[in-house]
């Protein structure tokens, strides 16, 4: 079961929509957590003047990525489940 889901097409659509959204939200979340409101002239000062924009970015990707998978083979598991 595990690798007919991997394999799906249907599954890494979701990875990488449930990974969008993650990215966002989180990408959301940490601005307004570090920056209170705002303020993009310090954002960009400390994260892309400073070159700390490659990192940032790498992570949020890799992060999605780790979320979308996990919660997309929960969600095709389950849809699976359900269907027999």
């Amino acid at each position: 079961m595990f690798r007919s889901i991997i394999l799906s097409k249907k599954y890494w659509v979701s990875v990488f929509l449930l990974g969008l959204v993650f990215i966002i939200i989180i990408s959301v979340i940490g601005y307004l957590k570090n920056y209170g409101g705002l303020d993009f002239d310090t954002f960009m000062k400390e994260r892309i003047y400073n070159g700390l924009w490659v990192r940032y970015v790498i992570s949020r990707i890799v992060g999605g990525l780790i979320y979308g998978m996990i919660l997309g083979y929960y969600f095709e598991l389950r849809k699976r489940k359900l269907n027999r």
